[in-house]
């Protein structure tokens, strides 16, 4: 967006990189460090303020919201697969909770494997 992908793609420059690609990561780290930090919520500014560089920003939010995705589709495939018809409850309010636990599994970009893989490691 304003050239700074640099900031993000590579650490710190070392004394063996010239002074002009010095100043160009410089320049790349303050503007994409500011640009992170202004769309955070108070509470999250207050936790990466103190970072210096942008990288270690956006590898830091890399890894915690891959961690929260990953957790969330476990969450979601051991819903679905817990998911039993019971015979005592209204069979429209059955086949909501099951129409809903498919979009959920859509929504993550859930791939379940096919029936004929379930029988065989079953």
């Amino acid at each position: 967006m304003y050239g700074v992908a640099l900031a993000l793609t590579t650490s710190k420059p070392n004394s063996t990189t010239t002074a002009k690609q010095v100043d160009d990561w410089i320049h790349a780290n303050k503007v994409c460090r500011h640009t992170l930090l202004s769309v955070l919520s108070t509470d999250l500014f207050d936790v990466y303020a103190s970072y210096k560089n942008a990288k270690d920003i956006w590898d830091s939010h890399i890894l915690k919201y891959t961690v929260e995705d990953i957790v969330r589709q476990r969450f979601v495939i051991a819903n679905y697969y817990r998911w039993e018809m019971i015979e005592g409850k209204d069979i429209k309010i059955q086949i909501n909770e099951y129409h809903k636990l498919i979009e959920d599994i859509k929504t993550e970009s859930i791939t379940l494997p096919d029936e004929h893989y379930k029988k065989i490691t079953l």
